[in-house]
């Protein structure tokens, strides 16, 4: 069905068939309750329902309605039926221009009957409906317009309930797909041997680190396993999961190069997508991390009420592993297709390059409304 609407000929047939419905027969209909047709009314009637149809359409439904600013679409369609009134009013046909019905002269009788005398105001011809005047015509214009706007409201509604569920099927297949984007860049079996690696090493040296070091390393495989398969996650829990990635890389970094990690405001109970950070993390270890001089990875993360601010900065180093699968222009092409579909017009996200740094800043608005 999505495939039909977006089709251009549908489209096409869909606007010639709105336009003969209110250019023909809804003024055709009203005119003919009211025993009244005029070109030039007709014209300005058919003018009137096809421009609030398209006005709706095009304008006022995706400025408030799909906004949900419910109170200024009300009192935007309410002042335009107001308008629409006055116009119905203004130009309403005058009580000579409706049909008149025709009264014979009175019937010849013999001479010898004298009729009545005529009054000086009798007429051949007389006015029997002049209370047509506020019968039908400007209300009728009223109820036809609340038609235009029910009818454009619904056929973009019906169209935007496909896009939903398509965008909808579009964001598990993206979900899906970053999930095991994460698990073969993250918990591939280069870093998992070398996080075991790392283990071993505290092991043999007796650290009191090893068991907490495991114990991070189930949970990250528990969260992206099991937790993860969610819609939505606590950021409490993303939070820890950022975490647990980071003590990890440190495993594997000598005592040069330093890893910052604050969080600042509450997390409370707030939700978000799940792994949405880990393209922006995997690429500063991957492409920030030089062996050879110290270097810094400053990553934080700000809760401004309804407003989640991650930044994330690292140095971009002279020996940059080249990548044989060519996954990081895919990863961060993902992952700005993943943001439009899970947070429309509730992202900002923003990636620098400036003095040897790569620097990202990513703003979502974590509100529904």
């Amino acid at each position: 069905m999505l495939r039909l609407l977006k089709n251009n000929y549908f489209r096409i047939l869909l606007h010639l068939f709105i336009c003969v419905v209110f250019v023909l027969v809804f003024p055709w209909l009203l005119f003919y309750l009211n025993d009244f047709f005029d070109v030039k009314h007709m014209i300005l009637t058919a003018v009137i329902l096809v421009s609030i149809f398209y006005l709706n359409y095009y304008l006022l439904i995706p400025q408030f309605l799909s906004n949900r600013k419910f109170k200024e679409y009300a009192g935007t369609v309410i002042g335009v039926l107001i308008i629409v009134y006055c116009l119905s009013t203004l130009n309403q046909p005058k009580p000579s221009e409706f049909k008149k019905e025709f009264i014979p002269p009175p019937i010849r009788f013999k001479k010898e009957f004298i009729p009545p005398p005529i009054r000086e105001n009798s007429m051949a011809f007389v006015d029997v409906k002049p209370a047509r005047k506020h019968r039908f015509f400007d209300f009728g214009i009223l109820i036809l317009s609340t038609i235009s706007i029910a009818v454009s409201t619904s056929i973009y509604g019906t169209k935007e309930w496909f896009v939903n569920e398509n965008q909808l099927k579009e964001i598990e297949n993206q979900k899906l797909s970053a999930e095991l984007s994460f698990l073969k860049a993250q918990i591939n079996p280069h870093f998992f041997f070398n996080t075991l690696n790392g283990i071993y090493a505290l092991a043999r040296k007796k650290s009191d680190q090893t068991p907490e070091i495991i114990l991070k390393l189930s949970e990250l495989m528990r969260y992206i396993i099991y937790e993860a398969d969610t819609v939505k996650v606590l950021l409490s829990r993303e939070v820890a999961h950022i975490e647990n990635y980071i003590e990890l890389q440190r495993i594997r970094l000598n005592e040069m190069f330093d890893v910052s990690f604050n969080v600042k405001g509450n997390t409370g109970l707030k939700q978000i997508e799940p792994l949405l950070f880990s393209v922006f993390l995997e690429n500063a270890f991957k492409h920030g991390v030089d062996y050879t001089q110290p270097g810094e990875i400053m990553i934080n993360l700000e809760i401004r009420d309804d407003e989640l601010i991650f930044f994330i900065q690292n140095p971009i180093a002279k020996r940059v592993p080249k990548s044989t699968n060519g996954n990081n222009g895919v990863g961060l092409k993902n992952i700005k297709k993943r943001l439009n579909l899970v947070y429309p017009r509730r992202h900002e996200l923003t990636i620098t390059t400036n003095d040897n740094k790569y620097t990202v800043e990513l703003k979502l608005s974590l509100s529904e409304a």
